[in-house]
């Protein structure tokens, strides 16, 4: 749930509705402007959102290398951009009150580090770390960072302490 600059084909995608797949056969110029489109050979969009409705986000899958994805590739993610709309919609509530620096470090919790790691990953001290992490607990409303985990990583986490 990243937030970047829509593309116009990634536009295009929202606009119709429908998946878009992108192969580049060019190579990337060089410009002082960055466009992560063009770094990447192959991209799948693929809308997020229920049928008949406007989409709510934007599902970018992409290959590094020379790739042409198939007719089921693109079928799988039509559907998955589906599957996804409850999931989006329910974390769009919670999420949007985070702030970009917030949002990088529920993602951080999320995966199961504590604050001294997300201090590393985001180069910053331990006190600024959980400085954010007391920050995005308490606008989700959670009682501690460990509810922010995803279910796997609190399962391990459980297991190690046994």
């Amino acid at each position: 749930m990243q937030k970047r600059p829509l593309m116009p084909l990634s536009r295009r995608s929202l606009y119709e509705k429908r998946p878009l797949v992108i192969n580049s056969v060019f190579e990337k110029p060089h410009a002082n402007e960055y466009d992560w489109e063009l770094d990447w050979p192959a991209i799948l969009y693929a809308p997020v959102g229920t049928m008949g409705h406007q989409p709510i986000g934007l599902l970018v899958i992409g290959c590094r290398s020379d790739h042409w994805y198939t007719e089921e590739d693109v079928a799988y993610a039509h559907a998955l951009g589906y599957s996804l709309a409850s999931l989006v919609t329910a974390l769009r509530g919670p999420l949007s009150r985070l702030n970009e620096s917030e949002g990088e470090v529920a993602q951080l919790l999320s995966y199961g580090l504590s604050a001294p790691e997300i201090a590393r990953v985001i180069r910053t001290d331990d006190r600024h770390a959980r400085t954010l992490v007391n920050s995005v607990t308490k606008k989700l409303g959670s009682v501690a960072a460990d509810d922010l985990m995803f279910p796997i990583v609190q399962m391990k986490r459980r297991a190690y302490r046994l």
